[in-house]
């Protein structure tokens, strides 16, 4: 989708058409056989810095290249201090042009300098030789790669010290300061995104110390100063938005924090003074966009097609081109005024945009969206990208070669918005993209100024993925003196206010109508507007009220069309929140047409009826399994962590079912991730501590080569936090060492301290409930003296190196237990006013005559056939059979009377009590393109599906609790046994390693599934997971006994995958198979005595009917704003 424009940018290029004196003369002379022959163009450019290490290498000659392309690759050198990587050489325009594309599998190195020579000269058609081309520095050309977008120090940093990397303009060099120019900076480390809240200032001083007003643009490691002097903000970029001349200019950048040496870091303090030169009178060109006519017509640089966007990325695939339309205005510089050898600057203005055509939206590049509105096929509508600054850049002369018939060079910077005209995709697609840069050569012929350029674009895709763009500009523009030159009638000023397209959560008839309910404390209120909007309005522009009163410590942050706000803390369940947009402009001073938007986070307690309490769970741990572990059989060499912590023998021994013990893998984490834990709860961010005596410790571990276990101390990891109420992402200052191990453990000792969370400085992770986190659910809710044991959790994971496919983490939102205590807070399912009411989960899915559907993350019940099976004093072997009960769930079995002298009548049957109700979460990796196989163990069984390949990450979930009766007949009495569930635990198990193997199989691979098309041509998304059922805290009458742990089963599921208007994805699951028909759910317990000796044997076979287990994922919000940046750095002691 992407496709953005942002290529738009390019039209500045245009400036070259407007005149000059003969010192300036760009136009192109007719070359004879003693013309030199050289290199003239490049990308990357010698000297050029932060180049996207995914960018191909573009060289560009005078003449066409004789050589062969293998000949070429042997001859070209690229090389750096890690080594050269392998690439082959395509030629482009008959020869004229060579790009370089590395090698798949490998990549140019980020924060790297590189360097292209020429082994031997290349040969021209005619023979003549051309040998490694320079233009400033060391011969060849030189240019260093950017930072990773990562939030690891060492990635993202490109130094280790705080500082400018470079700037322009800059004094002193070809790029000098103008008084139109737009002044950016590209910093060593990124800003803190709270630079503000920290003390930091960025300002531009006039020479009386007076701030200038301007825009200050700061995203990553970019900063960006665009002065505005006019009155009115539609004048920005204006002949009348000027500095004075020959006046000296100070920019400051005082106390700016970093993000990854966090606030307490070393801060950036640097001044910089410009004295601009004048420009004027300066000229307006409008420039056209040129068609490639269907992707017919191709660049001379690098053979794409010109003007036109293609993305590529593991979740979108390789998309279709979406092509660049309209006009931009760039002003140019007064030609005289300028030697001949110095770059002539021009600019085009702030708020400019140029559109490019629409995309269907496809998932991996195959399969098509759907609309969740009507259905039809989802396309982005107009793709527009809009100047957040002037952009600025110069045409100078050509850096390679003396020959004055070699074309210009063209450098333009700009600081861009991308959205789109339909909501979905303009949810996630909308962000600022700051630093692109452009590199191309300009030349006339026959009256038509000819420009040619090469930039990269690197979007956030959905706040999952970063993807790529490289984009060939092609520009044209007529010199003749009958051409309007001067275009200031031409432009049109911005008069339409901001649109509000969507927003997250959304109202009550939002699509899905269980929007409000999916939202969490944590998670931002996300407006999504139509355009971008003026950061200086947002402060007063737009309220978040509470309860009807104003928000006071509101947070807010900028970026492209969207507005996120989160009040400090976070957004409480049970409040009443309304936002109001009352003063939101755009970039030109527009104003938002005012709004009220009411939400409300469902309830989780009640002032009248107060809820059991019950701990935080970690849902997801990633990497690792969020269990307890028994480390017994630790081989971390061989790759063999150790089992959850669980029950393992049945209560007693009568029953047949198998109790499966799972030896957990060790899972590989990729060098630049985080660790990432989701919990069940609301956290107290006050309870996580860095470093060894903290309660979140993460450390790099040493191995016997003999045992495989971990020896002596660990050694601690540096790094940082960033905390959301259920989220912790932990960033390590260094990359994961490929093939290094490492664990990370939280603190968890609330039964050897009970007031472990009480204390100013918690010792336990808490919940914000004051109960620790719970890490052993499987031996049950107590199985201390307290709410909790005294069990860290701790997780053993492996360094590998960077992946490059797409992770993807899930909630499975909504759910009716919204507090997460594993109890449905409803004393009875027809009472609408208590916390968690059953119509309000289940609206729409039935009615009391026909029976319910299971609501989102809810699972249906039932006993096959209604009846169990029983004996008296059964021993396993032996025992009196008794007439089969009547069972059921959720209510009482049978007949109303006490014997079967007087039976009475039948019990009403309760269907809203068939319902168990799922607490979790889910992490996947997107793989791209790919063959699923439903039957591995049959493989080429013709059954195979073509689709985007998706792996899951096994993790353990949660339920409420269900209660199952059985009607005994007992000499002559009818008694009713109730046998109650209490909180389960379903465990995924990894995947076979073999899938034909039967027993004690080893489990060391992700869970596949696949995303392919449905029946409606909707994205659907099938796997199967292979399950273990626990019921550690399962109640039988008078004490009695069950075998319900360890038990195996398998769900196989299909559903389909539908985009909301706020670019979040949902994917549904229901399961298409009957479980139960194999005594995978035949629970044998010993009632109506004590533990193995007990009166009665029953046994119950259960089920899950097919479409009886609803499962609904949500992706993250495609915003994110943290609650908490602190605590950046662990100590080390």
């Amino acid at each position: 989708m992407k496709q953005f424009k942002t290529l738009a940018l390019i039209p500045a290029m245009l400036l070259a058409a407007c005149g000059g004196s003969d010192e300036q003369d760009i136009k192109q002379s007719v070359k004879d056989a003693n013309q030199s022959v050289s290199l003239v163009y490049s990308y990357p450019m010698d000297g050029q810095a932060d180049v996207s290490p995914k960018a191909d290498i573009v060289l560009r000659f005078t003449h066409v290249i004789g050589d062969d392309e293998a000949t070429l690759t042997d001859k070209i050198k690229v090389e750096s201090s890690n080594g050269s990587p392998a690439f082959t050489v395509t030629k482009i325009d008959g020869g004229k042009s060579l790009k370089l594309e590395i090698a798949e599998g490998q990549a140019l190195a980020s924060r790297e300098t590189y360097s292209i020579t020429f082994n031997e000269p290349l040969l021209t058609e005619s023979g003549r030789e051309i040998t490694t081309p320079n233009a400033v520095g060391e011969p060849g050309i030189q240019f260093d790669t950017r930072g990773e977008f990562s939030g690891v120090a060492e990635l993202a940093q490109t130094s280790g010290d705080f500082a400018v990397a470079w700037q322009v303009p800059a004094s002193d060099t070809p790029f000098e300061a103008v008084n139109f120019s737009t002044f950016r900076l590209a910093l060593t480390h990124p800003v803190h995104p709270e630079w503000q809240k920290h003390g930091g200032s960025i300002e531009l001083l006039d020479k009386n110390g007076t701030a200038v007003p301007a825009t200050v643009l700061v995203k990553g490691n970019r900063v960006t100063v665009d002065p505005c002097v006019t009155e009115d903000p539609k004048a920005c970029g204006s002949k009348d938005d000027i500095l004075d001349a020959g006046q000296e200019y100070t920019l400051n950048l005082n106390n700016l924090a970093s993000l990854t040496n966090g606030p307490d870091g070393v801060r950036l303090s640097k001044s910089y003074t410009f004295t601009p030169r004048a420009t004027g009178p300066t000229v307006l060109l409008e420039q056209k966009a040129v068609t490639s006519n269907g992707g017919n017509i191709t660049s001379i640089l690098n053979g794409q097609s010109i003007n036109g966007v293609v993305l590529n990325s593991v979740l979108q695939g390789v998309t279709d081109s979406s092509q660049q339309t309209g006009s931009l205005f760039a002003e140019l510089a007064f030609a005289p005024s300028f030697e001949a050898d110095e770059a002539l600057p021009l600019r085009i203005p702030k708020g400019s945009i140029l559109e490019s055509t629409s995309l269907n939206i496809k998932v991996g590049g195959k399969v098509q969206v759907l609309n969740i509105d009507d259905g039809s096929n989802q396309e982005t509508g107009t793709i527009k990208v809009t100047m957040l600054s002037d952009a600025s850049g110069y045409m100078s002369p050509n850096a390679y070669t003396d020959d004055i018939n070699a074309p210009r060079h063209i450098t333009l910077f700009m600081d861009v918005s991308m959205n789109t005209a339909e909501a979905m995709p303009n949810a996630g697609l909308s962000q600022d993209l700051m630093g692109v840069e452009l590199r191309g050569i300009a030349i006339v012929q026959d009256g038509v100024l000819t420009i040619d350029a090469i930039g990269m674009v690197e979007p956030n895709l959905l706040g999952q993925e970063f993807t790529d763009s490289t984009i060939a500009f092609h520009l044209q523009a007529a010199t003749d003196v009958d051409s309007v030159l001067d275009a200031d009638v031409l432009r049109k000023f911005d008069n339409t206010p901001p649109q509000l397209l969507s927003w997250m959560p959304g109202a009550e008839n939002a699509n899905p109508a269980t929007r409000q309910s999916m939202q969490r404390p944590g998670d931002p209120v996300i407006l999504f507007f139509d355009e971008p909007l003026d950061s200086a309005s947002t402060a007063n522009g737009v309220t978040l009220y509470a309860d009807n009163s104003p928000v006071s410590n509101l947070r807010s942050k900028l970026d492209g069309t969207t507005l996120t706000l989160n009040p400090e803390g976070g957004l409480e369940h049970g409040v009443e929140y309304t936002v109001e947009i009352n003063g939101l402009t755009d970039l030109a001073g527009n104003i938002a047409p005012q709004a009220s938007l009411e939400f409300k986070l469902d309830p989780i307690d009640s002032s009248t009826n107060p809820v059991t309490q019950r701990p935080p769970l970690a849902l997801t741990t990633y990497p690792g399994y969020p269990c307890e572990t028994d480390f017994t059989n630790m081989n971390l060499l061989e790759g063999d962590l150790g089992e959850c912590f669980s029950i393992r023998e049945a209560g007693h021994s009568k029953g047949n079912a198998r109790i499966e013990v799972d030896l957990l893998p060790i899972d590989a984490m990729p060098a630049d991730r985080p660790i990432t834990v989701v919990f069940s709860q609301s956290m107290n961010p006050q309870s996580f501590q860095l470093g060894k005596g903290g309660t979140f410790i993460v450390e790099k571990v040493s191995v016997d080569e003999i045992t495989g276990k971990p020896v002596g101390n660990g050694e601690i990891v540096d790094g940082r936090l960033e905390l959301n109420n259920q989220q912790l992402r932990f960033f390590p200052e260094t990359p994961w060492e490929t093939g290094q191990f490492y664990r990370y453990t939280m603190k968890s000792v609330q039964d050897e301290d009970s007031a472990t969370c009480e204390h100013e400085t918690p010792t336990s992770v808490c919940g914000v409930n004051k109960l620790a986190l719970k890490t052993d659910i499987l031996e049950g809710i107590d199985d201390g003296d307290g709410a909790n044991g005294a069990d860290d959790l701790v997780i053993y994971f492996k360094g590998t190196e960077k992946s490059e496919t797409a992770f993807t983490a899930l909630r499975n939102f909504p759910v009716r237990d919204t507090n997460s205590n594993f109890l449905i807070d409803c004393v009875d399912n027809y009472d609408a006013n208590c916390v968690e009411p059953f119509e309000a989960a289940h609206a729409g899915l039935g009615n009391d005559a026909e029976g319910w559907g299971p609501s989102a993350n809810s699972t249906k019940l039932a006993v096959i056939g209604g009846k169990a099976t029983a004996k008296l004093f059964d021993t396993g072997s032996s025992g009196i059979p008794l007439v089969d009960p009547d069972a059921r769930v959720g209510c009482e079995a049978g007949t109303t009377g006490s014997s079967i002298i007087s039976r009475g009548d039948a019990h009403p049957d309760c269907p809203r009590n068939k319902f168990i109700y799922q607490t979790y979460a889910l992490n996947t990796e997107v793989l791209g393109p790919g063959t699923y196989d439903p039957t591995p163990e049959q493989p080429n069984s013709g059954d195979e599906i073509e689709g985007i390949r998706v792996d899951l990450y096994p993790t353990l979930l949660t339920t409420s609790s269900i209660s199952v009766f059985t009607q005994l007949e007992v000499l002559g009495l009818l008694l009713q046994e109730e046998s109650i569930t209490n909180t389960q635990v379903l465990r995924m198990r990894y995947t076979k390693d073999d899938p034909s193997c039967e027993t004690d199989c080893s489990r060391k691979s992700l869970i596949p599934g696949v995303i392919t098309k449905g029946d409606r041509g909707q994205p659907v998304f099938i796997t199967q997971a292979e399950l273990l059922i626990d019921a550690p805290d399962m109640e039988i009458p008078l004490g009695g006994t069950h075998d319900l742990y360890g038990r195996a089963f398998t769900l196989e599921l299909k559903g389909d995958i539908t985009f909301f208007d706020d670019g979040r994805m949902q994917i549904v699951q229901i399961n298409t198979n009957r479980v139960g028909l194999e005594d995978e759910l035949l629970v044998t317990a010993d009632a109506l005595g004590i533990a193995s000796a007990g009166l009665a044997t029953i046994r119950l076979p259960l089920e899950i009917p097919v479409g009886g287990a609803y499962l609904n994922f949500i992706t993250n919000p495609v915003k994110d704003l943290p609650a908490q940046y602190e605590q950046q750095q662990a100590a080390s002691q």
